[in-house]
Order: C-alpha cells, then sequence, then structure tokens
C-alpha cells in the first residue's frame, strides 16, 4: 500500500521571496534544524525549509505523493547516522518518531497539494502565476 509522504518540488518557487529549492525534485523530505531565534522569514531559512534525504540540501515548497518504494523511518534513520553522526540507538527513536510525523502532516493534505512549512505549520499553496515567469 502507498503511502503519502512530502518530497522536494520546484512549482511554485518564487511566489515568496525567500524561496529556495536545491533538493532534486522527488526526493523525501525530513525535518531540520532550527536555528534558536531565528525568525520564519529569517535569513537562515532553517524555519521555513525541509531537508531532502538523501541529499541534506534545503526547500521550502514540497509536494504530497504517495509512494511505496520509500521507507521513511529507514532515510532517515540513515540521515541522523551518516550527517549527524549520531548514534544508532537515538537515531533509531529520532527516526521513529519522525516518521510517523511526517505521515501525519501528508495525511492532512490531498495527492499533488503544494505545501510550505512556515515555523510549525504546514500549508498549502496555491499555484499561480509569478511575476516574470510563465
Amino acid at each position: 500500500m502507498a503511502n503519502k509522504i512530502l518530497v522536494a518540488t520546484k512549482a511554485t518557487q518564487g511566489q515568496r521571496k525567500n524561496d529556495f529549492c536545491f533538493v532534486p525534485e522527488g526526493e523525501p523530505v525530513t525535518f531540520t534544524l532550527e536555528c534558536d531565534g531565528e525568525r520564519i522569514d529569517g535569513p537562515c531559512g532553517c524555519k521555513r525549509c525541509m531537508t531532502g534525504l538523501p541529499s541534506a540540501k534545503g526547500t521550502t515548497t514540497m509536494i504530497i505523493v504517495e509512494r511505496d518504494d520509500v521507507d521513511l523511518f529507514a532515510l532517515i534513520k540513515d540521515h541522523m547516522t551518516k550527517n549527524w553522526y549520531m548514534e544508532e540507538t537515538k537515531a533509531f527513536r529520532f527516526a521513529e518518531k519522525d516518521a510517523d510525523e511526517l505521515h501525519g502532516i501528508a495525511a492532512q493534505f490531498p495527492v499533488g497539494a503544494i505545501v510550505e512549512k512556515r515555523g510549525n505549520a504546514f500549508r498549502q499553496r496555491i499555484p499561480r502565476k509569478v511575476k516574470g515567469k510563465s
């Protein structure tokens, strides 16, 4: 059975002046570390982006897809041990919690919805024409 997940997309990039997408389109995403005191629209971007798995790069736009070939738990656990040098048992706990939370977030939106993160909130973006882009 396919699960709904969040994956990186460049769709709607440019609707916000501080959009960015360095993650290959279609790559599953997870939560990123966030700076203390950073504003949602601050220069770091950590309060409005997600991290690609396995690229470890950031994106401010995601799309909801159904995939049966993605094991978010395994991808997150691998990310935590390889990129954050986290001990296996601790990485297991983080991955279990984060995968459950990500599935829960994705379940709130229809397949094909473009989603943005604004602090702790996830919102659906409505695609619209961006000035200077066709």
